[in-house]
């Protein structure tokens, strides 16, 4: 049974928190040091939860070289650079997060005491890898992109196999950018009926449309790829979001979040005050102890107290106070069956 509440370094995921969202640099800091701190100081602006960086080898991956190696081999992160950049971002209030690819890379992002381990859609099936991860005993955030419910389930099982029961799941499509029409956010609510873990969205829309409604669909954590030019000329720059758009991303899934409230229908304070309701007043001063008889109650607007319906109610009761003409009638100024 996994847990649908977590807290990643103390930070509340899953449950009825606000969305925890990650900026995921990736690639976009162009082998440059400079630029990574640049952009980790951009998504503390944006008021980020997390940053997160690709941590992977290309001579690991493609150990056969070829054009995906020297890709690959081009935009590789630093692994001396992992401390320097995970106390950048703490000291800019943030939690410090990377997608491993690889052994090795599992043990330098647990040498710098790394909050909870992300799992890219292209690790998901890699079952092996799943369980070192779990058998850290952090929180694992699995993108479920090029996964199919099996996948997944193996993926969540092998997790369980260590004892780990924090996860979180990310509907994900492994296309940059992905269109709408092939988003399917309706699989948020299915994970979270299957698995009732903190569900997520890693999200590689072009825009904050998908966002919002993945937010009213149950999505919990949020990834989203940012850079500090679009028209850079790495791989993943052109489809992520500049550094105004990501401040405008956060802000607006936790507005969508707020807006969520409460699943009670009932009336706002202001409602009461200002609507055109009648409720029940006094048509008279009365003493406490006396009994309301129907000559005592007027009925007006607005509805500050008891409501025009209760009239019949309140008849025969007996105040618990001495009030004055025009009180709006509330039960706790009442009691009934004789007592006062």
């Amino acid at each position: 049974m996994l847990k649908n509440e977590l807290k990643i370094a103390g930070t509340p995921v899953g449950g009825a928190a606000a969305p925890y969202v990650i900026a995921e640099i990736g690639s976009n800091f162009d082998k440059n040091l400079d630029k990574a701190r640049k952009l980790i100081d951009v998504a503390a602006e944006a008021g980020a939860n997390a940053v997160k960086f690709q941590l992977f080898r290309a001579d690991f991956l493609y150990p056969n070289g070829g054009e995906l190696h020297d890709i690959f081999k081009s935009i590789e992160l630093d692994p001396e650079w992992v401390p320097i950049l995970e106390k950048h971002a703490r000291d800019q209030g943030l939690q410090f997060l990377a997608s491993a690819f690889d052994l090795k890379s599992v043990d330098v992002l647990e040498a710098v005491n790394t909050p909870a381990h992300k799992v890219a859609s292209s690790e998901t099936t890699n079952l092996g890898f799943l369980h070192k991860l779990a058998s850290t005993g952090k929180p694992v955030i699995i993108s479920t992109g090029m996964c199919d419910m099996v996948d997944v389930e193996e993926a969540v099982n092998a997790c369980l196999g260590t004892g780990n029961d924090q996860i979180v799941l990310l509907q994900c499509g492994a296309m940059y950018p992905l269109p709408n029409e092939l988003v399917n956010l309706r699989v948020i609510q299915s994970l979270a009926q299957r698995f009732n873990c903190p569900v997520g969205f890693s999200d590689h829309t072009l825009g904050l449309t998908a966002a919002i409604a993945a937010v009213g669909l149950g999505a919990t954590v949020f990834e989203k790829h940012y850079t500090l030019d679009k028209k850079g000329a790495g791989p993943d720059h052109f489809y992520a979001l500049e550094p105004h758009e990501l401040k405008a991303y956060v802000t607006g899934v936790r507005e969508a979040h707020e807006a969520l409230g409460s699943s009670e229908k009932r009336m706002l304070p202001k409602e009461r005050e200002l609507g055109r309701r009648e409720g029940l007043y006094l048509a008279r001063n009365m003493a406490a102890g006396e009994t309301i008889s129907a000559a005592d109650i007027v009925i007006k607007r607005p509805a500050v107290g008891l409501r025009a319906r209760y009239a019949a109610a309140v008849v025969g009761a007996k105040l618990t106070r001495a009030a004055d003409k025009d009180l709006p009638l509330d039960w706790s100024v009442l009691t009934f069956g004789g007592a006062k």
